[in-house]
């Protein structure tokens, strides 16, 4: 099966970028401000459907970061200084653990009420070693234990997200492949083991998402990793990687490069596409952005996932 979705976070509208500008000066009310943000979450997810993705999700266009939820919703966290996310210009807020770290229900304040009823739903989290590395930890003082105290909560939050009807849930982690955070492959199992947490119990599908970085160290020993699919940035991995590949389940390609504005072409993908799945073995394959897409314009996002579509109707039946 050939599938489709976005990674994550999806270009806010100018519109709404300049309501938020006008209410934080004080000059527009909070009900508008919803309002606004009502209207393009609308279309962010009618762009998702008129493309037909697999899954769909509503944009997370409330989310100023990744992280942001976290931080802000859980008990012991609060958030810290603004720095800059990995080599992008665009920054998050580290989380400050300063306590034992606990979860009120449901706190990735998912829009549910705007998703289609006749579609699967989809949403994206944090992974635990992203979490860990980008956050200020002031009270376990260890990366593990907070790793594990972590992935406990967000198992929680996994179940919380299946109970309201999300069949797929995904977890980004940029740090555990970009050059400067990725963890020594030795290190490797010892994280798996933590993710085992994540994913203890869960019924909806799951996918590891990996970007700005070579997913090369990962792919070697996917078969212990406690997720259904592993997803890769394609303008990042070593491509040699793929030779002999049998996945655990399914193969994420993040085949639309988020960071630029070039419209991919579709036969150039295509070509690309069908070469590694002669080498690979596995039962599913999604095609999706490398990278969150708010690096662009809601007009060249938009352009972006239409590819996505074409390119999917090209290759059903490979």
């Amino acid at each position: 099966m050939i599938g489709t979705y976005v990674t994550g976070v999806l270009p806010r509208t100018q519109e709404l970028i300049a309501k938020t500008r006008l209410y934080d000066r004080g000059r527009l009310s909070e009900e508008e401000l919803e309002t606004s943000f009502l209207e393009a979450t609308k279309r962010v997810i009618g762009i998702q459907e008129t493309a037909n993705l697999t899954f769909v999700g509503d944009g997370m266009l409330k989310w100023q970061d990744l992280l942001r939820p976290f931080s802000e919703g859980l008990e012991g966290v609060e958030p810290g200084p603004l720095l800059r996310w990995f080599n992008n210009n665009t920054f998050y807020k580290a989380p400050i653990i300063k306590s034992d770290i606990k979860i009120q229900p449901s706190i990735s304040n998912q829009q549910i009420d705007l998703l289609p009823s006749g579609k699967k739903w989809k949403a994206t989290l944090p992974a635990p070693y992203t979490f860990s590395i980008l956050s200020i930890d002031q009270h376990y003082q260890n990366k593990i234990k907070l790793m594990k105290k972590y992935a406990g909560v967000l198992n929680q939050e996994i179940k919380a997200l299946e109970k309201k009807g999300f069949k797929y849930i995904q977890l980004n982690d940029p740090a555990l492949v970009y050059i400067t955070t990725a963890p020594e492959e030795s290190k490797l199992k010892e994280i798996i083991e933590v993710y085992e947490i994540v994913t203890e119990g869960v019924k909806a599908k799951t996918c590891l998402h990996t970007f700005f970085g070579d997913a090369s160290p990962l792919l070697k020993i996917v078969q212990t990793i406690p997720f259904n699919d592993i997803g890769v940035d394609l303008y990042e991995t070593d491509t040699k990687i793929f030779n002999n590949l049998k996945l655990r389940d399914g193969l994420v390609l993040g085949v639309i490069d988020s960071r630029n504005s070039i419209i991919e072409d579709v036969q150039d993908l295509e070509k690309i596409i069908k070469e590694i799945l002669l080498k690979i073995e596995t039962n599913n394959l999604y095609i999706t952005s490398n990278a969150d897409m708010d690096f662009l314009t809601i007009d060249k996002a938009e352009e972006k996932i239409q590819v996505l579509s074409k390119l999917a109707g090209r290759l059903q039946g490979v």
